[in-house]
């Protein structure tokens, strides 16, 4: 029901009686379902002191949403997080699966990226590693450079978007090579900077460049030249680790499915064998109607 409809169902009952179209036994129903919410100032709540949460409408709700997830103030967190703050605070029927629902659709809309370096001179001339991450997903991408101009980071940034698509948003420090604005005006994308003095503001690539050479330190030469060769295999330890933050891995938010080792791969098998893909263990933080669509497919696929 509309939250109108709900405080005058209420405000009925509060005073001792009951909308006439409802005959015994809806008013019994009406009654218990009133029974979760309460009236205070001539607002309407839900639950009671001190856990009361203001009833929101659909309209308000996604409002909301916006300011708890995707502001600057929401920072963009997962939807375990974004689903407490919310729910502390406000109500509305269905609000766990539309909190999942819209977090979802946030994938890769808010990117960090970052340069570090320089890194000991490899024989095919890279020292530096530009590494741009997900704020949803966590899904992380680097790349070897042999420079850090504007140039050659506009040129690995475009590879990054030819494959995953433009994000909405950049988040970058003041490095002169992400204060050309040039990349962002031609696909249209919003900039954020850095302040000098908060670099932290960026901190999950921060974090992203941290691991990645931890992890390196444990494959490089005695000389650490060779980083670039290992830089790969890093980035799918990295995507296919199950991530503190979402509780689940960044290739399977991406991908709706576990990365694949090669251990799990037969080295030969009939392909008739092969086993049905089961959608149907997706978990609800993938958009319901891209795994209905999924699903439709794999029937098409398997049909006869």
């Amino acid at each position: 029901k509309q939250v109108l409809e709900v405080k005058s169902d209420i405000l009925f009952i509060s005073e001792g009686s009951y909308p006439l179209t409802l005959n015994r036994g809806q008013r019994q129903t009406l009654r218990k379902y009133a029974e979760k919410f309460t009236i205070h100032a001539g607002d309407l709540f839900y639950g009671a002191l001190p856990e009361r949460r203001a009833i929101r409408s659909k309209e308000e709700a996604w409002n909301l949403f916006k300011e708890f997830h995707a502001s600057p103030m929401g920072g963009h967190t997962g939807i375990v997080k974004t689903r407490i703050a919310m729910c502390s605070r406000f109500y509305w029927p269905g609000m766990t699966a539309d909190i999942e629902k819209w977090v979802s659709q946030w994938v890769w809309e808010l990117i960090g990226i970052d340069l570090t370096g320089p890194m000991p001179l490899t024989s095919c001339g890279n020292q530096y590693i530009l590494t741009a991450t997900d704020y949803f997903s966590k899904w992380v991408e680097a790349f070897p450079l042999k420079t850090k101009t504007a140039e050659e980071v506009c040129q690995k940034l475009c590879s990054i978007f030819y494959r995953h698509g433009c994000p909405q948003r950049i988040l970058t420090d003041q490095g002169r090579e992400f204060m050309n604005s040039r990349l962002c005006d031609l696909l249209s994308i919003q900039r954020s900077i850095t302040a000098a003095y908060h670099p932290q503001t960026n901190g999950l690539d921060e974090k992203t460049n941290d691991n990645i050479k931890r992890a390196l330190r444990k494959l490089v030469n005695d000389k650490q030249d060779d980083w670039d060769m290992f830089l790969e295999a890093t980035l799918f330890s990295l995507r296919s680790k199950t991530h503190n933050t979402t509780k689940y891995s960044p290739f399977f938010l991406m991908y709706g499915r576990e990365a694949r080792f090669s251990s799990e791969v037969p080295c030969k098998q009939d392909p008739k064998t092969y086993p049905k893909p089961d959608c149907t263990s997706l978990p609800h933080c993938i958009n319901i109607e891209v795994k209905e669509q999924l699903q439709r497919s794999l029937v098409f696929q398997f049909a006869g």
